[in-house]
């Protein structure tokens, strides 16, 4: 009994004691804070009399813009050179055989050769081209054997004899052997009458017109009887060359007719 009494008191002590600590806490007389402390003057003075500082640089974000080189003047495309092989010169039927980088071509009159060249004419005197706008004339070779042949006399009373190397005529084609030779025109040699048959403007060294002894100005009438002009001439010629053991060449040399004899070698 008398315990429970003793924490009786002790309790209502505690709820005495905390209540006069809350009044005083609510109630009581709060000192005044202390007066702010003024610096913005202070601050703003300093500021005023202070070096300005540099700004700092801020980081480029790209690189410094550098323009391009000009680009280079592309050269000028460097033109395509042609060598004259042989032509059969002579109205729409006209053809050539050029060489160029890419070996021989047989071209005739409106022909291209590559992007940039065409064949505007075939002509005695060579194969007039048409490159990049500007034309050009593919002519004969000149070499100093052929320009002595052109001084010596066509009408000489020496016999015409010559020999020709079956080896030649081996394995190719006659009419490319033919057009390799030289160069010659259709013509009609009785004062524009008759057949027409070839007249040689140029003959290449080496080859079948030179070995059996043609020169310029030649007009071939027949071989072995046969009328040059005669189509199947052409085609049988190599045959005709191959069996025979000696051709007749006819030609009109300076006005006179004259006949070559061509003696076949090398049958082995």
């Amino acid at each position: 009994m008398r315990a429970a009494l003793l924490l009786v008191l002790l309790a209502a002590g505690g709820f005495a004691y905390g209540g006069w600590a809350l009044w005083g806490a609510v109630f009581a007389t709060r000192a005044p804070p202390p007066p702010p402390v003024e610096i913005g003057d202070a601050l703003a003075e300093v500021a005023r009399s202070a070096a300005p500082e540099p700004d700092a640089p801020w980081p480029a974000i790209f690189d410094t813009y550098v323009p391009d080189p000009p680009k280079p003047t592309s050269a000028p495309r460097p033109k395509q050179t042609w060598r004259l092989v042989g032509l059969v010169a002579g109205g729409e039927d006209a053809w050539a055989i050029l060489s160029g980088t890419g070996g021989e071509q047989i071209v005739r009159k409106g022909d291209r050769l590559g992007v940039a060249t065409e064949v505007v004419a075939i002509e005695e005197v060579g194969v007039r081209l048409r490159q990049d706008g500007e034309e050009t004339l593919v002519g004969f070779d000149k070499t100093p054997r052929s320009l002595l042949a052109d001084l010596i006399s066509n009408a000489s009373d020496a016999p015409l004899e010559a020999d020709l190397p079956l080896s030649l005529l081996a394995g190719r084609d006659m009419r490319l052997v033919l057009g390799r030779a030289g160069s010659v025109r259709m013509v009609a040699p009785n004062g524009g009458q008759g057949d027409l048959v070839p007249e040689i403007l140029w003959v290449r060294e080496g080859h079948i017109y030179d070995l059996i002894g043609l020169r310029r100005g030649d007009k071939v009438l027949r071989v072995n009887g046969h009328n040059v002009f005669d189509p199947e001439l052409l085609a049988n010629a190599k045959d005709m060359l191959g069996q025979a053991e000696e051709v007749s060449v006819e030609i009109l040399r300076a006005g006179q007719r004259r006949t070559i004899r061509v003696r076949v070698t090398g049958r082995g």
